[in-house]
């Protein structure tokens, strides 16, 4: 059952961390008149942690 809740609170931080890296981007981009990619791509890195732990909790059960 702790297993489940860690794995809930991982994936809630990694959308915290994503939604963190697309701010930064959006502010780069119409602030700055810069498009870094870097943020995108650890954003995207992100999500993809997301969709795989979560494809992982119904074989924690």
């Amino acid at each position: 059952m702790n297993i489940i809740l860690i794995t809930h609170l991982i994936i809630f931080a990694l959308f915290g961390t994503a939604a963190s890296y697309f701010v930064r981007f959006i502010y780069a981009y119409w602030v700055k008149q810069e498009m870094p990619m870097k943020y995108i791509v650890k954003a995207g890195i992100c999500v993809v942690l997301v969709v795989i732990i979560s494809a992982l909790i119904p074989l924690l059960n």
